[in-house]
């Protein structure tokens, strides 16, 4: 899929040229030779792809930059170093057709972009960065609109998807621009402080940027602000050391944004969310490529292969080629149109024409669906390759660009359902009363009505805090974005794993005579707590000894031990951190005890030596994983491979037996519990012996490729296996002894023919997989095998040698510490885990652990069957408190705190209720006693013409 043996330039005079632009049929890159562009066929690749090129000479000087225009495929602008600016016409088969040309007020032309909506409209900066220049195609005498700056050069400007408002960089400055207004300067704040070119990428139709840059101490940084507020950015942060500039490629649909730096071999990438409340950026994962990129583009979303699950394609330029890089997400079926991954696009129809834009309306390109089963009702056609593209019919003159059909395009669009737009567009048709207030700029025609003959701005003279509340508003009744979901449904807790180099005095410098002619299954660094060994260069088979707790400068010759032959393996003893055994191609076994700290001077007195006069071509050597004094030894044999377990007690080989493969043994591997043993041979298969009997107890096809392949077990029954795919495709396996007949996961690395060694650490489920000669240690979560961070060297490494759980620093969080050898040093890393409160022991991560540094068990209870499993020990420091027993963070306190006020307030008030309402209640039931009691002597009650009178009252 590459493009490869174009002589395409990779180098520019402006630092700011991308070096590659694509539209939805073709590429256009800069063709070696004084002002010449190449177009290529994006869907013919290959080594030929330069035979199909049309190559026509567009300027007299060196081209600068070029575009090709978002709604025409066949429109293509140029900029040169003469300070001129020329469209194409390219459609035409033969010689591409210049269709207008004019002069920007510069010496050169360093930018040229086309408007993101209205078409036929062009912006340019110069070389001396002290104008940005909007420009109408058909009226190209003078340009429309200036942004001029008296004081730091512009570096980069970008427009808003909406068109509206352009954002500009230059050394400490970032500004926002209304081009149309009659105060065009909006806002600025202070951006990157390097010298070197910055870059700015407004953020769909969004109120935010992202800016590239340096800063004054030369690192490489990112930045994310809010156009509204420049005066600090919502995050800046620092990427790495490097003087390659950055290059921010923007993907609207899925909110991602893909990094790539001049000279680097990495894409990095980051997903952006919530851009309509308030924004955040997640890092994804790098991509490597192993070659070093000059330039770089996005191809367009019709041009992907959507039915494959391809969600971005980045092309960039490197050593005379073109190398794709596509991003896909797996599915299980590749049948259907997967609608989440592939939200509508934008489509090639202009949103306005250039005297709509310049009247003061602002609207949004329609967009279309990827679908092909919708492309019946989108201007997009598919090709014969699968990829989608646009077709556009446009006729033109030979001198200027005509008012096409355009106009009567947009009409069709007007009549289907408007998109919302954002706080600071109206459309024509509002009056000034109705126009919303815009947060950005005082006085702007994105909120104000503009008449053909007479332009009125109408100011904007609320509040701060209203217009704060009315943004609100409408942000809050702004429907959200809903984005493709990539990755893992369960996130890693190691997903942001990264590697620490510790500090240069720890390190082992000035290695000299290191042997690196060793086979694949060589680890070429050995290590136990107290020593580490390398293969030396010289006669005698040399392991130099070099003791772990002096580090600084190696002397020029480092004591060793002398085997007699040349070593083909060495291993410490797990148990004893003193001993080393080797074995050689003299067909002997060697035990050797270093003193404890290292040795003085060179020897060749091993206190052990085992033989066996049927041994032939050792290749290997493994200690018991558990059982002391227990070593395996893999040899050829004279065709007939086998594997004997030795008794160092009795110095004699207690078990023997043949591989079941005549083809040889690649590597073979201890089962975690020491019960079976992992063989890989030259055959491609897989088999699992019994470590007692030898019995093979299940095989299986393994890597297709004949190179090594190293094997580790995850447990009693799963087994890693990195090894060689067709065409040194370097990849993991994973099996499962309960189904042997396939991998229960795949992954696919890279294209490399460099040996792997791999390690595993079963407390936190991470596999560690590194490349001889490479920079990148990869690391995955085992049970999905989902890909965590990549740890990156600064130098290439030839092996890795982890240590025992213990010695890592756990108060930083730092679950596994190796050394990493190079060609000239020895350097010691550590892989740590960002957490919230370092403060504490984090139980959840440290876990007990198995102490590999005390047997189980010693060599005659193994060789009589039974199986023990090594003790745990705990990892928590005696003055760290674990998490799970810390109190609740201060934010967590008072929230709390909060609710149980909160709580007590309710409680309070419902007593005070409960205890009004029983008042109430009683002072009722009294009220109504007295009531009925009056009501009760009212009825008794006898009326005074009633009474009786008694007789002495009577008158006579």
């Amino acid at each position: 899929q590459w493009y490869a043996d174009v002589p395409v330039t990779t180098t520019s005079s402006s630092d700011k040229a991308q070096l590659i632009k694509a539209s939805r049929t073709s590429l256009a890159i800069k063709w070696s030779g004084s002002g010449s562009i190449g177009l290529l066929p994006l869907d013919k690749p290959g080594k030929t792809c330069s035979n199909e090129a049309r190559v026509f000479h567009a300027h007299g000087a060196p081209v600068s930059d070029w575009e090709f225009s978002p709604f025409h495929d066949d429109l293509l602008a140029t900029g040169a170093e003469d300070g001129m600016v020329k469209l194409w016409n390219i459609g035409n088969k033969d010689e591409p057709s210049c269709l207008s040309t004019f002069s920007i007020p510069s010496r050169r032309v360093d930018i040229v972009s086309f408007h993101p909506t209205a078409d036929q409209i062009i912006t340019t900066l110069g070389n001396e960065g002290k104008k940005v220049c909007v420009w109408d195609v058909n009226k190209n005498e003078k340009a429309m609109f200036e942004m001029t700056t008296s004081k730091e050069s512009f570096h980069s400007f970008s427009w808003k998807s909406d068109g509206s408002l352009l954002s500009t960089t230059g050394k400490d400055s970032i500004t926002v621009w209304d081009p149309r207004a009659t105060e065009q300067h909006v806002l600025t704040g202070h951006g990157h402080e390097g010298i070197k070119g910055s870059r700015v990428v407004w953020l769909g139709d969004s109120n935010y940027l992202f800016t590239v840059g340096q800063s004054k101490f030369r690192s490489r940084e990112y930045g994310l602000w809010d156009s509204r507020n420049l005066s600090t950015p919502l995050k800046k942060a620092s990427l790495d050391q490097s003087t390659g500039i950055m290059l921010p490629l923007y993907d609207e649909d899925t909110e991602t944004m893909y990094l790539i730096g001049r000279g680097d071999t990495t894409i990095r990438s980051m997903q952006i969310s919530d851009l309509i409340t308030r924004p955040t950026m997640d890092e994804n994962m790098a991509c490597g490529t192993m070659t070093s990129i000059y330039g770089a583009t996005l191809m367009r979303k019709q041009s992907l292969h959507v039915m494959q699950a391809e969600i971005a394609r980045v092309l960039t330029v490197v050593e005379n080629a073109i190398m794709p890089v596509s991003f896909e997400v797996p599915r299980k079926q590749y049948l259907d149109f997967h609608a989440d991954l592939f939200p509508d696009t934008k489509g090639n129809v202009p949103g306005l024409t250039a005297s709509e834009w310049l009247a003061g309306e602002n609207k949004l390109v329609e967009k279309v669906s990827l679908d092909p089963t919708k492309s019946k009702n989108n201007p997009i056609t598919t090709s014969s390759n699968g990829c989608q593209s646009t077709t556009v019919t446009k006729e033109t003159s030979s001198t200027s660009v005509a008012e096409d059909t355009t106009p009567n395009t947009t009409n069709n669009v007007d009549n289907k359902t408007e998109k919302t737009l954002s706080s600071s567009t109206t459309t024509k048709e509002q009056t000034p009363s109705e126009s919303s207030t815009t947060p950005i700029a005082p006085s702007s025609p994105s909120s104000s009505n503009k008449k053909e003959d007479n332009l009125t701005i109408t100011h904007s003279n609320h509040h701060e805090e209203n217009n704060k509340k009315e943004q609100e508003e409408e942000e809050s009744s702004k429907p959200k974005k809903k984005l493709p979901h990539y990755g893992s449904a369960h996130a890693s807790a190691f997903k942001y794993i990264s590697g620490k180099l510790y500090h240069p005095s720890t390190h082992y410098d000035d290695l000299h005579g290191l042997s690196i002619d060793k086979s694949g299954n060589f680890d070429l660094i050995q290590a136990s707590t107290e020593l580490m060994g390398v293969p030396m260069s010289g006669a005698g088979g040399r392991v130099g000894i070099i003791p772990i707790n002096q580090p600084g400068r190696l002397p020029t010759h480092i004591p060793s031990v002398l085997c007699g032959s040349n070593v083909t393996n060495f291993k410490f003893d797990p148990f004893d951190p003193r001993v080393l055994a080797t074995v050689s191609e003299d067909n002997c076994i060697r035990l050797w005890r270093i003193p404890e700290n290292g040795l003085e001077e060179d020897t060749s007195d091993a206190f052990m030596t085992l033989k066996d006069s049927s041994m032939d071509k050792p290749s290997q050597i493994e200690f018991h994983p558990n059982a002391n004094h227990v070593l395996m030894s893999v040899s050829n044999d004279l065709g007939k491979p086998s594997i004997r377990i030795w008794d160092l007690d009795t110095q004699q080989v207690q078990l023997k037996y043949s591989t079941g493969s005549n083809q040889g043994i690649l590597y073979c591997a201890w089962s975690p519990d020491g019960k079976k043993l992992a063989i890989h041979g030259k055959d491609k298969q897989l088999r699992i012996l019994d470590a007692r009997s030898g019995d093979i107890l299940a095989h299986t096809k393994s890597h297709e490729g004949i190179r090594p392949s190293r094997i580790v077990w995850l447990d009693a029954t799963r087994i890693a296996s990195a090894g060689f795919g067709l065409g040194s495709m370097r990849e993991i396996l994973i099996f499962d002894m309960d189904n042997m007949s396939k991998p229960i996961l795949k992954k696919s690395i890279d294209v490399s023919p460099s040996v792997m060694s791999v390690y595993y650490d079963p407390d936190c489920d991470i596999l560690y997989v590194a490349g001889r000669g490479d920079r990148i240690i990869h690391t995955f979560a085992a049970k999905e095998l989902e890909p965590l961070a990549k740890i990156e060297g600064t130098t290439l490494q030839q092996s890795l040698v982890f240590m025992p759980k213990r010695l890592c620093n756990i108060k930083e969080t730092e679950i596994a510490r190796f050394y990493r050898l190079t060609p000239t040093s020895i350097e010691p890393y550590g892989a740590r885990i960002p957490r919230a409160r370092p403060e504490y022991f984090q139980d959840d991560i440290f876990i007990d652990t198995p102490d590999y540094e005390h047997a189980a068990q010693d060599a005659k209870s193994w060789f009589n069957g039974e199986d023990k499993e090594l003790n745990r020990i705990s990892l928590q420091p005696k003055d760290m408190m674990a998490l799970s027993d810390a109190p609740p963070p201060p934010q967590a306190a008072r929230s709390k705190a909060k609710f149980e006020m909160g709580k007590k307030m309710v409680s309070d008030d419902e007593r005070r209720q409960n205890l009004m309402n029983r008042m109430f209640s009683s002072a009722k039931r009294v009220d109504e006693e007295e009531e009925e009691k009056l009501k009760k002597d009212q009825e008794n009650q006898i009326p005074e013409e009633d009474k009786e009178v008694a007789e002495d009252e009577w008158d006579d």
